[in-house]
Formats: structure tokens, C-alpha cells, sequence
């Protein structure tokens, strides 16, 4: 490889703007100008073009009821329900189809600590898991709003993942220890402490392999034994010029993304594992990263005052949603072209359509 010191000026800046490997060289940055904002159309003839104020106006809801700062939001898979966590040791969920806007939603009352992550079982959406600073993890039954089952660990708990069967799920403490709870016996029955910081993580969409993002700038790949429940290193990829934060898979499985300490979100083929694109947009370190329900968006948010919509084939500016506070969370609908969003006390809701069509088809 070449030293980028011995590089002429040119070629410098050319890896800077197309970069196969986001870590080799510091990118280029340029200032986002709203009036090019590169708008796309939809199967259905929408053009979206979230620099529109007219469209913003129309279509951000906001959900109203928590009193502390929320930092984490999750989708359940069918759609219609939203929960939200943070600064509280409660957790809600918010019922989107008779709610949306009307502060409706019911209180998971029962940590004794802010709630860190949560995340819906993925295969039928009825279970959510909350972990929290008071080190353990709740399952809620989200029909009745108790909680099944608790699981008490040595530290606290700041990460938590399904397998996308639902028959484990993974917790990480701020420890660096994942450990992997078995849903049949709600017990803890394999754990690991890593030499590395571990930020967020998640299983791939067949089961087989668990990504990590790390404090290392490296994306870390293990094979999951679904019968010891016992995760083997598979390879590390060296992504950024900082730590990763946060990761997202698209949901056909194609592609996954990361955002890092660098400001910058790289994104990835999952079957080669070769980044292809990055987006450099933001100013500030990345906190959270989404895929659209269709595949064709990436959303990215930061302490810059705006979240950034890219095409996550090319990378190239869909549009961004300008925000009043740093933005901790962002997650978009599985069914719909809906994104949720939180920084302060509100929960937004901001949708490509008149209002939120959970239904409409």
C-alpha cells in the first residue's frame, strides 16, 4: 500500500472523496448546500425532499410523556407500536396507530436506573428487552405492560440484541463483558469479557454471524453456535480513524452501516464485507444510524442540528431534517417511510406522508 505521505496532493484528495477502506485516509469534507439537495422518487411516485419546510410542517408529530432526556427508541416489527427510553428508569411504549401525538402510551415501571438500550423480540414483537445502569435486563410482556422475567448481571448494562429467532439475546456491560441470556430459562448461560471496547452490536439477519462495533475504529465478526450460544471470532475489519459507535443492517440483509467517532458513516456490502460508500457530511461524531424499511435510505444523526438522509447505494444526499437539539437516537419504521427520532424530552415522528399510514397499503 502506499505511504499517503508520498502521495502527490491530488491523489490524496481523490482517496479522500472515494474512500474503499474508510480508515486508510482522513476524508474530504464539503459543506452541505440544501439548494443541491439530490431528491429521489419511490416506486410510487413520492419525491422525497426533506429539505422542503412546507413538507416538514406537514408531516413531524411529536409524542409527549417522558420527563428526562430519552436516548433510545425501537421499532416493534409489525409497525405500530414504538418504545422509548432514558434518562428515566422507565421505559414506554407508545401505540402509534391510536396515539401518535397525543402523549398515549404505557409506562414499564420496574429499573431503578435510567434505561440504557431497548429492543423488540423480532420475531413476533409481543417481548421487549430493556437494559439498564442498575445492571440488569427486563423482558416485558407488551400486552399487559409487565415484566416476565429479570435477569441480574455484574455491571452495568448499556447494549442489548436479539437473535433474530428470539431464543437468545445478547447484553453488554460497560465492562466490555457480552453476555448471552437464553429465553427458555431467562438465564445467562455463556459470557465473554473482550479486550476492546464494545459499543453497539447485532446479529446478522440468518443468525449465524454477530457484528460488533468497536472503540477500536474495527467492525468485529463472530460466528454464533446456536447450541452453546458461544460467539468465535471470525475476522476484524478496520473501518475508522475513531471509535464506532453505532451499526445498522439494512433489512433485505445486503448492506450494514457504521458510524464512528470520526463523523463519518461507512457503508458496506455484507456479503464481500468491502465498504463501497461513506457519507461525510456531519461535523460531529456519529450516534446512531438506521436503514429504511425499502432498503433505498440511510439516516444518520449527531450533535449537528440535523439528520442525514443518504442513498445507501451511492452515499449521496437525500435531504436532511433539521433538528433544535443533538439528536441520541433515530430509528426508521419497518413498514413504512417513517422516522423516529429523539434528543431532549420528545419523541419525533416525521413521515413522507400526510400523517402516519401503518395500515395504509
Amino acid at each position: 500500500m502506499m505511504d499517503p505521505d508520498d502521495s502527490d496532493e491530488d491523489m490524496y484528495a481523490l482517496e479522500g472523496m472515494y474512500m474503499p477502506n474508510p480508515g486508510e485516509f482522513p476524508p474530504v469534507k464539503f459543506p452541505f448546500d440544501s439548494t443541491n439537495t439530490v431528491r429521489d422518487v419511490d416506486a410510487r411516485g413520492f419525491t422525497l425532499s426533506l429539505t422542503s419546510s412546507s413538507l416538514l410542517s406537514q408531516t413531524t408529530s411529536e409524542l409527549v410523556g417522558h420527563k428526562k432526556r430519552v436516548h433510545t427508541l425501537a421499532w416493534a416489527p409489525c409497525g405500530k407500536k414504538l418504545a422509548t427510553g432514558g434518562t428515566e428508569p422507565v421505559a414506554r411504549v407508545w401505540d402509534i396507530e391510536q396515539g401518535a401525538g397525543k402523549g398515549a402510551s404505557a409506562e414499564l415501571a420496574g429499573h431503578t436506573a435510567q434505561v440504557e438500550q431497548l429492543r423488540f423480540e423480532p420475531s413476533n414483537g409481543q417481548t421487549l428487552a430493556t437494559v439498564s445502569a442498575d445492571k440488569t435486563a427486563k423482558v416485558w410482556d407488551v400486552r399487559s405492560g409487565r415484566c416476565a422475567a429479570t435477569v441480574t448481571t455484574q455491571g452495568e448494562l448499556m447494549n442489548v440484541a436479539w437473535s433474530p429467532d428470539g431464543r437468545f439475546f445478547a447484553v453488554g456491560n460497560r465492562n466490555d463483558v457480552i453476555s448471552m441470556v437464553d429465553t427458555k430459562t431467562m438465564t445467562v448461560v455463556w459470557e465473554h469479557k473482550y479486550k476492546f471496547e464494545v459499543n453497539q452490536m447485532m446479529w446478522n439477519h440468518s443468525g449465524n454471524e454477530f457484528f460488533m462495533a468497536t472503540g477500536e475504529g474495527r467492525l468485529q465478526r463472530l460466528s454464533f453456535n446456536a447450541t452453546t450460544a458461544a460467539l468465535t471470532p471470525l475476522e476484524s475489519h478496520f473501518a475508522h480513524n475513531g471509535g464506532c459507535y453505532c451499526l445498522d443492517i439494512s433489512p433485505n440483509g445486503d448492506m450494514f452501516a457504521l458510524g464512528a467517532a470520526d463523523a463519518i458513516v461507512s457503508l458496506w456490502e455484507t456479503k464481500s464485507h468491502v465498504c463501497y460508500q461513506t457519507v461525510v457530511r456531519l461535523d460531529c461524531p456519529i450516534r446512531t444510524v438506521s436503514y429504511s424499511h425499502d432498503n433505498k435510505y440511510i439516516a444518520a444523526a449527531s450533535e449537528d442540528l440535523f439528520i442525514d438522509i443518504a442513498n445507501a447505494k451511492t452515499g449521496k444526499c437525500m435531504g436532511q431534517i433539521k433538528t433544535k437539539e443533538a439528536i441520541n437516537s433515530i430509528a426508521f419504521n419497518p413498514k413504512e417511510l417513517v422516522l423516529a427520532y429523539a434528543g431532549d424530552t420528545l419523541v419525533h415522528l416525521w413521515s413522507a406522508f400526510q400523517g402516519l399510514n401503518i395500515d395504509k397499503k
